[in-house]
């Protein structure tokens, strides 16, 4: 499976898991409600503390148009409007996790990544951020986290059957690959018994 299958795979996980964030607004806070609860996910409420307070449903409402800019393969646009959902709601771990699909699909790998680390350290049971973390350290060239992140999700995911068989297929291709970068023996006259790079390497 190349590179490009898993992040089109990729920006389906967020789709999927994530259908989006409802905002329940009560007196004195605004509390949010993700649609659907990954596997080990705290059943507490995500705070927002934003620096200046949002209009009435503005989170909720980028949030939304950042989802379908995504599904449509506006990265940059869809950028746009997760930054200010960070701004408005720095705790909210989806909204990370958005960010770091859409930083995938512009080949922004490290930002990617640094982003699915962020929502993975704001909700550990943020599924797809595992997901999306394993495809960013992949593409960054390190196999070894990206397969401890890949096998993390497939602890953690007990219900998304089609990317559970896309993680698998993942780790089989990326475990071929780095038994290509073992260091081997030689023969006599030094030439290597093996390739010492992965396929399409530099």
């Amino acid at each position: 499976m190349k590179r490009s299958a898993y992040r089109v795979a990729a920006i389906v996980v967020v789709l999927v898991v994530i259908v989006g964030a409802l905002i329940q607004r009560l007196p004195g806070r605004a509390t949010l409600v993700a649609a659907e609860k990954p596997p080990m996910m705290s059943s507490e409420h995500t705070q927002l503390v934003p620096a200046h307070p949002p209009r009435p449903g503005e989170v909720h409402e980028r949030f939304q148009q950042a989802a379908i800019m995504l599904h449509a393969g506006q990265y940059l646009y869809a950028l746009e409007a997760l930054e200010r959902v960070i701004t408005l709601a720095p705790a909210m771990p989806e909204a990370r996790v958005n960010a770091g699909f859409a930083l995938l699909g512009v080949e922004q790998h490290a930002r990617a990544a640094a982003q699915f680390r962020h929502a993975i350290d704001l909700r550990p049971g943020q599924t797809n951020a595992y997901y999306g973390l394993a495809v960013a350290l992949e593409a960054m060239g390190d196999l070894e986290s990206a397969l401890g992140a890949m096998r993390t999700y497939i602890h953690l995911e007990s219900d998304d059957a089609v990317h559970l068989r896309r993680a698998r297929a993942a780790i089989w291709e990326w475990e071929q690959q780095r038994s290509l970068v073992q260091p081997v023996e030689v023969s006599d006259d030094s030439t290597p018994l093996a390739a010492n790079h992965a396929p399409g390497g530099g």
